[in-house]
């Protein structure tokens, strides 16, 4: 089993690199007693989903330091692969972490921070000397150092971005977990059209009346090649997921077409996106 060890010093990012290697597949595991990693590897070698862990651990685990060097040795002997990313940065940067956060620093208290910072550099000067990749956080933001974290781990796809198409009626309020929201209340209306009021957009009488609307195929034309064009950029930008809204008055039928149609258009073109109506009941 591959076992990746997180570790560095507190307010360096350990956090954020554990998400990311968690996004690349490995199962994650925060702040786990160093004696208990040898029980822990051989449980998750029984489930062969699991072929590669990361652990992040440090100054916190009082056993740490006192018991690495023998855990190390144990999980060799059992022909895992041992590799530390170690996460440093520079004392300002350390600092302003922590007086953004307010937390105080497992060594000590706020207002001898700089002198613990020093104390748990020389406790951790040993460990740095093994690791498999030292990386400097000093003015990186956490989506960079989650970009710095894949390219360590190139040998891993990165994760796919994760798309989530939604329709929506403004009538009863915009969507609070949308990272774009679009108005398409200037399209024609089938609510005004014989027969089709208590049709939803994804039924064919609806979905006709709008595909004969040359406005309409215009504009999810427009709107498919602008997400097109902002999906890969959020992707090497370090997003994780988008979510794209489209609106229209009582969320039932433009709104609703325009996200099906523009499903069909990403899936086409090589992305997964889920779709959801929230406010077309039975769509």
């Amino acid at each position: 089993m591959r076992l990746v060890i997180v570790t560095g010093l507190s307010g360096a990012g350990k956090t954020v690199a554990l998400h990311a290697l968690e996004d690349l597949g490995f199962f994650a595991v925060d702040n786990l007693p160093v004696p208990l990693m040898a029980g822990f590897a051989s449980l998750l070698m029984s489930h062969p989903d699991y072929p590669e862990a990361a652990i992040a651990i440090d100054i916190r685990n009082a056993d740490f330091l006192s018991h690495w060097q023998s855990v190390k040795a144990q999980l060799l002997r059992m022909n895992h692969t041992v590799e530390i990313l170690f996460l440093e940065a520079d004392d300002a940067t350390i600092v302003s972490r922590y007086q953004a956060s307010r937390r105080p620093h497992p060594l000590g208290d706020g207002d001898q921070l700089l002198p613990t910072i020093a104390d748990e550099r020389a406790l951790l000067d040993e460990l740095r000397k093994e690791v498999t990749w030292l990386v400097d956080t000093t003015g990186l933001t956490p989506h960079e150092l989650r970009a710095r974290v894949f390219s360590c781990f190139s040998d891993y796809a990165p994760p796919p971005l994760r798309v989530h198409l939604m329709s929506f009626g403004f009538s009863k309020g915009l969507p609070v977990n949308a990272d774009m929201v679009v108005d398409a209340r200037f399209l024609p209306n089938p609510y005004f059209e014989p027969g089709l009021a208590d049709l939803l957009g994804t039924d064919p009488p609806v979905q006709a009346f709008l595909e004969n609307r040359t406005e309409v195929r215009e504009f999810v034309d427009k709107l498919a090649d602008l997400v097109l064009y902002l999906l890969p950029r959020y992707r090497g930008e370090g997003k994780a997921y988008f979510t794209l809204a489209v609106g229209c008055t009582g969320g039932r039928h433009r709104s609703v077409y325009v996200a099906e149609a523009l499903q069909r258009r990403l899936t086409d073109a090589g992305y997964e996106p889920r779709v959801g109506h929230r406010d077309a009941q039975g769509a």
